[in-house]
């Protein structure tokens, strides 16, 4: 269903989480996490989309901004996203820093994600990666 929404509509990667942000009982928007371990434990956001009808009002931002909170605050483990998404680089986005601002990936690794980035229209879009930074109450 969400798939033709998302520039990079191949496969998600293996044992990565969804979840579906739903309105009037229809699903509107879809997220899927994925957990890294690589020199340091962390999640990123592996896919966010939100349905043209729906694009523009929020829905993205909220259910980011509730996902990142709870795994944070869950786990203290960071949580993070790579978008070339104008709303959310220059959105009002509270309790994110900027982490790494430039152009998608030019790797040389050949593997999935690489390979799904050098094919896709990213490649020559500015992204941009944020951490999620939880408040302090």
């Amino acid at each position: 269903m969400f798939r033709n929404y998302h520039y990079l509509n191949g496969q998600l990667g293996a044992g990565v989480r969804c979840y579906t942000a739903i309105y009037n009982e229809k699903p509107v928007a879809f997220m899927a996490v994925a957990c890294i371990r690589m020199k340091a434990k962390y999640y990123r956001v592996s896919r966010l989309v939100v349905l043209p009808d729906y694009q523009g009002i929020g829905v993205g931002k909220r259910l980011l901004n509730f996902m990142a909170e709870l795994y944070t605050s869950q786990t203290k483990v960071p949580f993070y996203i790579l978008t070339s998404n104008p709303q959310i680089i220059r959105g009002n986005m509270n309790n994110w820093k900027i982490t790494r601002f430039g152009h998608a990936s030019k790797t040389k690794e050949n593997t999935r994600i690489n390979s799904e980035i050098k094919s896709s229209l990213s490649r020559k879009r500015i992204t941009v990666s944020l951490q999620y930074i939880q408040a302090t109450h």
